[in-house]
């Protein structure tokens, strides 16, 4: 070796001195070599190609692959390398997992050959779009044992590579899935939940707003027409203490009445139930300007179908919210309600001037709707109830629009009380003369109201007059027009708010079955939209129950004693 070593020396000192380009190349590759060098050891060089007798070979550095082999295999989703014939060059654990097929057996093989039949001719297609451009879908795996896997595959096309890679990205959604499933179970149930509460709600107000109207202000209405009595009777000796003190109870019995009847209202109106959705929005918006001196502009048709109470009290009650929302904050001196009814569908609109919605509450992106409140998610959740849907639109300054939209193929029109079959023909003159009232000169008068202390107090204040009769009394709406056909009275005192029928349709059978008879509506419902009605029907007088006995007497004399009585010169007193 050593000679050999003194040969080349001997041989190189031989040689002609090399120029000074010559010279510099060793120190040139010196250069390159420490940098490659330098490079390794930082980390900057995974791998080297080196030229041999077989042509280029790629060595790779041992443990340059160990940080991204942990990384790879530490993800939770499934990576893997297919190459384009869909053969797995490489797969993470998880990719194995997902699959449930060994990473031994899954390396090597085509990605095909472990799916279905009809799965694997997607995922062809999907290898193909990725050999140019990512691509992306859902496959539902089969599994030998247990739940199917929903997994989504999003592949790419491997840029940097000599040859067509594609990299697939496997992330399984089955429990993602499964957890938005309950997730919308629950919020179906939460959804249920919340509209048997505002049905709940609604009855419950309905209960308390009859009990107050039926128990304690038809007791009220009694009471003020015993003091009444008391204070009118002839030949009654009072000092005047007791005349003050009768008088000042008779004047708090009629402001309790009338506090009682606008809280039973407010809690459930009886015009809805009784007269329907116009009746009772007309109602409402007369009551509502008398009350907050907020001005009302007003579209509302008079011919909206009877609908099912449930969608009449829903509608209502977006309308009752809106309006309370403009009361309390939107500092606005008017409003603006509109209801439109076309074949399809019933719109309302509720309109104001004020404020708007401050920007903290704003919720949408342009910060033009409203951020839900407890109200208006009620109001949301009963649209959503019958099909409809609420938008809420608001401006700083420049007011907000509430528009509720409802169609009308979702809900079920309620059969209107007028169409109930007329008991019997109405009676000609010839057997109206040879009635009981034929050989009398006492007015009959028939009581038609189902509060037996209502009766019994029309009764005290008119049977000691000695022109008037009562011939009967009448319990419901049905009732009185069997007892009209019987009785024959010259006068009805009607009730609105009965059960088995409506008063205002009692009164249009009782009008049809017997003309001649008069009838008088006596009603603790005594706006001046039912004042309206009840004239639309055709009663020849209304009074309210919170009146004097001496303003019964006066009104029951007015009608009786009237030569020629028509619809609309009847006396209405209120």
């Amino acid at each position: 070796m050593k000679n050999n070593k003194d040969t080349r020396k001997k041989k190189n000192s031989r040689r002609p001195r090399p120029k000074s380009p010559s010279v510099s190349k060793p120190r040139r590759n010196a250069a390159e070599a420490e940098e490659i060098v330098l490079a390794i050891r930082r980390g900057g060089i995974d791998a080297l190609v080196m030229q041999g007798t077989n042509g280029e070979k790629v060595v790779t550095l041992q443990g340059t692959e160990h940080p991204y082999r942990v990384l790879v295999e530490s993800i939770n989703d499934g990576a893997a390398t297919l190459d384009a014939d869909g053969k797995v060059l490489y797969a993470n654990s998880r990719f194995a997992q997902i699959l449930n097929i060994p990473v031994g057996k899954l390396t090597g093989s085509s990605l095909h050959n472990n799916l279905s039949a009809g799965q694997s001719d997607k995922l062809k297609k999907l290898i193909r779009q990725a050999l140019h451009r990512s691509s992306a879908a859902e496959l539902t795996l089969d599994a030998t044992a247990g739940r199917p896997k929903l997994v989504r595959f999003t592949l790419r096309p491997l840029k940097d590579s000599d040859i067509h890679k594609v990299g697939v990205v496997a992330t399984e959604l089955t429990e993602l899935v499964e957890a938005n499933a309950a997730l919308k179970s629950n919020e179906e149930s939460l959804r249920q939940l919340s509209a048997r509460l505002l049905q709940l709600q609604d009855e419950e107000r309905r209960r308390i707003a009859r009990d107050l109207h039926d128990v304690t202000g038809q007791k009220l209405a009694v009471l003020s027409m015993a003091l009444s009595g008391l204070l009118n009777r002839p030949n009654v000796n009072l000092d005047a203490d007791s005349q003050r003190a009768l008088t000042e109870s008779l004047a708090w019995s009629k402001e309790v009445a009338a506090e009682i009847r606008t809280l039973s209202y407010l809690l459930h109106p009886p015009l809805l139930d009784e007269l329907g959705l116009s009746s009772a929005v007309k109602w409402y918006l007369a009551g509502f300007t008398s009350r907050t001196g907020i001005q009302m502009e007003t579209d509302i048709p008079s011919d909206i179908q009877r609908l099912s109470p449930d969608a009449e009290v829903a509608i209502f009650r977006v309308l009752q919210e809106s309006l309370t929302n403009v009361h309390r904050y939107a500092e606005s001196p008017k409003a603006i309600v509109r209801m439109d009814v076309t074949g399809e569908e019933i719109k309302l609109e509720i309109q104001d001037f004020g404020k708007g919605v401050q920007s903290s509450r704003a919720s949408s992106p342009n910060g033009s709707v409203a951020r839900l409140g407890v109200g208006i998610q009620g109001m949301t959740e009963r649209m959503r109830q019958l099909g409809g849907k609420l938008e809420i639109t608001s401006s700083p300054n420049k007011g907000t629009l509430v528009l509720a939209t409802i169609p009308l193929s979702s809900l079920a029109a309620m059969p209107a009380q007028s169409a109930t079959v007329l008991v019997s023909a109405p009676l000609n003159s010839t057997s109206d003369l040879a009635g009981p009232a034929a050989n009398t000169l006492r007015k009959r008068i028939l009581i038609a109201d189902d509060h037996e202390m209502l009766r019994r107090g029309m009764r005290n204040t008119l049977q000691t007059e000695l022109d008037l009769e009562i011939c009967g009394e009448a319990v419901d709406g049905q009732d009185a027009v069997e007892k009209v056909k019987e009785l024959r009275p010259d006068l009805v005192i009607l009730d609105i708010n009965m059960p088995a029928l409506n008063g205002l349709v009692a009164l249009r059978q009782i009008l049809r079955l017997r003309p001649q008879t008069k009838v008088l509506v006596f009603s603790v419902h005594d706006s001046d939209q039912t004042v309206k009605e009840v004239h639309a029907a055709g009663a020849h007088g209304f009074i309210s129950k919170g009146k004097d006995s001496q303003d019964l007497l006066k009104v029951v004399r007015e009608i009786l004693n009237e030569k020629s009585l028509t619809a609309s010169a009847s006396p209405i007193s209120n």
